[in-house]
């Protein structure tokens, strides 16, 4: 009886969730020359998908390097724990270059692009 409820109430709680999708499916986009639909150019858009992934990246590693913190702070001296945190913070740092990379060669090859 508990599960056909508990479906119930994700059913219920989805379907409140889509209702604004819903509803703002017939707002007309505004005639500003500003957004990703208004881009002409493929670095223009290359770049602004760029710097939303960067800046996701980026907010994820610094969540990740303050829970490996955590991990490290209460391992109580628990060696597997503590090995446990030193991989998450190596992880996130490693994650944090390789996307520092990515962007330093995007941005190369669009300028490359880009020509006089």
């Amino acid at each position: 009886m508990i599960k056909k409820t508990k479906g119930a109430f994700y059913a219920v709680l989805s379907t409140m969730l889509a209702l604004p999708v819903m509803v703002f499916a017939q707002y007309s986009t505004p005639d500003n020359s500003y957004g990703l639909a208004n881009q002409t150019e493929a670095n223009d858009i290359v770049e602004i998908v760029l710097k939303w992934v960067l800046t996701f990246l980026g907010t994820l590693s610094i969540l990740m390097i303050v829970i490996a913190g955590i991990m490290y702070i209460t391992s109580g001296g628990d060696e597997a724990r503590v090995d446990k945190a030193k991989a998450w913070l190596t992880y996130a740092v490693v994650g944090l270059i390789v996307a520092l990379l990515g962007y330093a060669i995007v941005a190369a090859i669009s300028e490359g692009l880009a020509g006089p």
